[in-house]
């Protein structure tokens, strides 16, 4: 097995691959093949391949975000999991990230993926986009720790500290700041 830069010309069909893994039910894309694509020029190593000779059985994806960098997509063909592929393109992808002196690598997860990323000693954090309309008036005083706030047009979206990945935690800020949309956020210092 060989973990590598994806060659340009193969970036679509590695594109495609994490999407028939990711999307298998074709939802609209978050991060459409231009975004992909435009990322993939601007900075090529965060775009990475595992090998099975030939034959392409995992990808990460990564994009520059001011002083870190997201993980936005990580995807291993089923037949090739459970066989450390994983934890191999995330080591490669975090040497990567260090040579570009960004402060952190974040990214989201869901379902077993979370404690995939715990072991690769990802911290977890909280991570909330509540309306405009249904922000609590006292959402600060709550007795959450909020480490970061940001208005966007459809929402606020706070991250919040969390000292382990605990579902309950995850229940009770969906109820206090009452919004359906809370994730685990997982960050790795550089």
């Amino acid at each position: 097995m060989d973990i590598k830069q994806i060659p340009s010309k193969d970036l679509k069909k590695a594109d495609i691959f994490q999407q028939v893994i990711l999307n298998p039910e074709k939802r609209k894309r978050y991060r459409p093949w231009s975004t992909v694509y435009k990322n993939s020029k601007r900075e090529p190593s965060l775009f990475i391949g595992a090998y099975d000779k030939d034959k392409l059985i995992g990808i990460v994806f990564g994009f520059i975000k001011k002083s870190q960098i997201l993980l936005g997509e990580m995807a291993v063909s089923e037949k090739y999991r459970s066989k450390g592929i994983g934890s191999k393109l995330i080591t490669y992808f975090e040497k990567q990230s260090r040579k570009l002196n960004k402060k952190y690598i974040e990214l989201g997860a869901l379902g077993s993926a979370e404690k995939f990323y715990l072991k690769q000693g990802y911290q977890p954090l909280l991570f909330a986009q509540i309306p405009h309309n249904k922000v609590p008036k006292h959402y600060k005083k709550i007795g959450f720790e909020i480490i970061k706030e940001t208005n966007y047009k459809d929402a606020k979206k706070l991250t919040i500290k969390v000292n382990k990945l605990d579902d309950r935690l995850k229940i009770k800020a969906k109820k206090d700041f009452n919004t359906d949309n809370v994730i685990y956020l997982f960050r790795k210092r550089l």
